[in-house]
This record gives structure tokens, sequence and C-alpha cells, in this order.
């Protein structure tokens, strides 16, 4: 897999799901496939509504409908500013121009739920410990997790924390998304991965009703009642600078 080769001379693609993250289908247009093993094929659509894997999430996957042709999505892979939709033939054979994309929801609600409990796990560890707390990495796919530097808290914390974001997410707070100068972003108090963001001149933050706002490019839920139950597994040492929080999530 060359993506320099499979995305060069293709304009940036339009990501839709920064601003549509409830959209299920969507109209777009391919304007270039590439054959790969396998009848699968990478597909580059002027839009998309497919995150692909990164800042914690995982690919988003689905079905991409031409007039005569469908294939699975199975990743959706950025490379400079384009998106590839690495997708296996179902039926037909594809062709450029309209096509009608469609997110497999049930993957794709999971995430967002899991990435705004990220969030409100960072906001209730820094109530909790009384500290800005400084993020490393997340994953938000099985086996669910924050890493975050310093020490592991003791369990006694980790049950405040659990008990606060259980609080917070009863109250059904909405998350909302707003976009900020590079130089307003920089000045945001307790964003925890400020220092990893890349070099944009315009940063999208996600806020949880009256919490600070922190910089991301995810997909979330609209209000923090749709999170459901919120339990955090353990705090596990990841290295001597840092620890991972696990956590699952269990809507009743």
């Amino acid at each position: 897999m060359d993506l320099d080769k499979i995305t060069v001379g293709c304009p940036l693609t339009e990501l839709t799901y920064l601003k549509q993250m409830d959209t299920r289908t969507y109209s777009a247009s391919t304007i270039r496939m590439v054959p790969d093993k396998g009848q699968h094929y990478y597909f580059i659509l002027d839009k998309t509504i497919f995150h692909p894997k990164g800042g914690g999430q995982p690919s988003d996957i689905g079905i991409l409908r031409g007039p005569d042709f469908e294939a699975k999505v199975k990743k959706a892979i950025e490379h400079n500013g384009v998106v590839a939709h690495w997708a296996k033939m179902t039926s037909g054979n594809p062709t450029l121009g309209s096509v009608e994309c469609e997110l497999n929801w049930a993957h794709r609600y999971v995430i967002m739920k899991r990435h705004s409990a990220a969030h409100l796990i960072d906001h209730c560890l820094s109530q909790t410990t009384g500290a800005t707390v400084h993020t490393t990495d997340s994953w938000l796919g099985e086996e669910s997790y924050v890493g975050y530097t310093g020490q592991p808290p003791r369990s006694t914390v980790l049950n405040s924390v659990k008990n606060l974001a259980n609080q917070m997410i009863c109250t059904g707070a909405s998350i909302t998304i707003s976009y900020l100068s590079r130089e307003n972003a920089a000045t945001l108090e307790n964003a925890p991965n400020y220092a990893r963001l890349p070099d944009l001149e315009e940063i999208r933050t996600v806020q949880i009703g009256g919490c600070a706002p922190i910089p991301c490019g995810g997909t979330h839920v609209s209000n923090l009642s749709q999170i459901g139950q919120l339990s955090l597994l353990a705090a596990v040492r990841s290295s001597k600078q840092g620890f991972r929080l696990y956590f699952v999530i269990e809507t009743p």
C-alpha cells in the first residue's frame, strides 16, 4: 500500500463528519479508484462521513453504493488531507461518479459514546485530584483507555472519578462543537492534549456543559445522557512516566 501514489494529485477530502456527526447516509462522488488484492479497491471521494482511524478512534466502517456496484468499507485512511476508503466489492463493478455512503451506525455510535466518555474522564480526574491532567494517548476500540502522565491513582480516587462522571451523565448536559483560531486555542485552560495537536490554523473544540473546551477532531454524542453508565476498570502503569485508565460504558 503506497498512499502517496494512491492519493497524489487528489484534492483535500471534505470531512463532513466533523460538523455532521449524526449523519448516517450521504451522497458523494468517487474521484479515483485504485484496485488492490482480493477484490479490494481504494476509493477516493470528494467528501466523506467515514472518520478514519486516528486520535484514538478506530476507523468507521460501512457501505458504498454506486449505480451498478456495492462495496463494503473496511477502513478509512487519512493521508495528507485525503481520505482513502479501503473496501471490498460485494457486487458489480466500481465506477467513478455518484456514490451513496452508509455508515455502520451501531459501530460509530459506540465510538461516539466512548469518545465523549473519555473527555468526561479527563474533566472528572482533574476535578477529583485538583490537578491539571496531561493525556498521552487513547484508544476507543475494545479495551478502551485514556493515557495520562503521572502516577496511577489509587482505587479511592478512581471510585470518586467514576461517581462524579456518572452524576454528570445524569444531568444530561449538552456536548457542543466550536472552532477557535490557533492563537485563541493556545489560551484554553486545562486542555489535556493541546501539545499533541497538528499545526492547524483553526482548532476544533468539544465542550461538555460548563466544562472547559478540549481540542478534538473526533465524533461525539450530543448529550451526556447518551453515554450510559460509566465504569472504570483499572489504572495500569504503561511507562515510567504514565499510566492508562481503562473504562467501559454500559447503556441501561
